[in-house]
């Protein structure tokens, strides 16, 4: 998908000139987009989700501890409202593509890519098993489930989750105390004190209600921890929930550990805006899914590529070692961004390496200026001879 024009007539071109067929209509062309080419596009971007080499993976300073830090949220592309019968949004005659991601922070990288129709709930999509083992997984409020945060615990991996406004908990434990006169927690429930507290910080532990298994109606109880960092702006807590202990990380650090969250917003703006997933001009759902994964396809592509320009960098600095430096010359987005802008030229010597002929300039030109339709009376004609309306 070179250059930022992500429409089927641009693909058309970039493909007649690294093949060299100029007898390529584009009816034949768009009849290309089937569901055996969306399904082999999706083969790819598994491959290469689960195959591809990162680059610099070490995590430093809080997030040290950790094999990784896995950042999880959606975002919904808006599509043309003739597309409702395929991917169905939330508001009536809408429609919309919902992204679920699942964001490596140390590589950059998603490590889960599906699509669903806008309507779909963000949890539903989210697996739980092993996957999680060693990790910090950051997760917003559309995963907000008792049942996902056990899971997460009895896997071996760790939480970090913001709260919803009316959560009202009960407090066994405080797992910090203030001199004072403050008012005392433990055995309270939340909603009761959380207006007349005027400490820094809230850390307590809490007991959360959920079923055993799904739809069994068989409850259990578990405690995490649960933490407040007041926003002296607006006089409010920020409340999260982890499984965290107090002993490795106190209430700030939960609160800028969960700052990296933004990673994944920034993220999504990078496909949208650099990969061509703001505006998809069709109502086709194959041609949809396609455009969806090849904007997938180039991220992981520029990635590599980043990897391997840090490396360039830093071999040209004198030093081997010299990767964190390269990746604070070189940041991810910056790169994607001058990608966006020579990749035309990528694709050219990708072309000639592939061992390609450059396409007959004249052919090509005259290819791609012919009008596809040259029996359609032009408007001087009309002017000339045509009939008076």
């Amino acid at each position: 998908a070179a250059g930022s024009d992500r429409s089927i007539q641009a693909f058309l071109e970039r493909f007649v000139e690294m093949a060299d067929c100029d007898e390529l209509a584009y009816p034949t062309f768009h009849g290309w987009f089937s569901p055996a080419f969306v399904a082999l596009l999706r083969e790819i971007l598994d491959d290469a989700i689960e195959n591809l080499e990162p680059g610099q993976t070490d995590l430093s300073g809080r997030l040290e501890r950790f094999r990784d830090v896995l950042i999880v949220d959606a975002s919904i592309i808006t599509l043309y409202q003739d597309a409702t019968d395929v991917y169905a949004a939330t508001g009536e005659d809408q429609a919309g593509v919902k992204l679920h991601l699942t964001e490596s922070l140390s590589t950059g990288l998603p490590t889960r890519f599906q699509t669903t129709d806008a309507k779909t709930q963000e949890r539903s999509q989210l697996p739980t098993g092993e996957w999680v083992a060693g990790a910090l997984v950051l997760l917003d409020l559309g995963f907000y489930d008792f049942w996902l945060f056990d899971r997460i615990d009895q896997n071996d991996g760790w939480f970090i989750s913001r709260v919803k406004d009316d959560a009202n908990f009960e407090i066994v434990e405080e797992l910090r105390t203030w001199r004072g006169n403050s008012i005392p927690l433990e055995g309270e429930s939340l909603q009761d004190v959380l207006d007349d507290l005027q400490r820094q910080e809230i850390d307590a532990r809490i007991t959360l209600s959920f079923d055993r298994k799904r739809g069994s109606g068989v409850s259990t109880t578990r405690t995490f921890r649960l933490v407040g960092v007041l926003n002296e702006d607006s006089d409010e807590y920020h409340l999260y929930l982890t499984n965290l202990a107090r002993d490795n990380y106190h209430a700030p650090d939960i609160a800028q550990l969960y700052r990296a969250r933004w990673e994944i917003e920034l993220l999504f703006k990078e496909l949208k805006s650099r990969f061509g997933l703001d505006e998809i001009n069709t109502t086709d759902p194959y041609i949809i899914e396609a455009l969806i994964i090849v904007a997938a396809l180039s991220l992981l592509m520029s990635r590599v590529i980043v990897d391997e320009l840090r490396k360039l960098d830093a071999k040209r600095q004198g030093s081997d070692d010299d990767a964190a430096a390269s990746s604070t010359r070189l940041p991810r987005r910056r790169c994607s961004h001058a990608l966006e802008r020579h990749a035309h030229l990528v694709q050219l010597y990708l072309m000639l390496d592939l061992g390609y002929e450059l396409p007959d300039l004249d052919e090509l030109l005259l290819w791609s200026s012919r009008d596809p339709n040259p029996h359609r009376a032009r408007l001087r004609e009309q002017v000339e001879s045509g009939e008076f309306w």
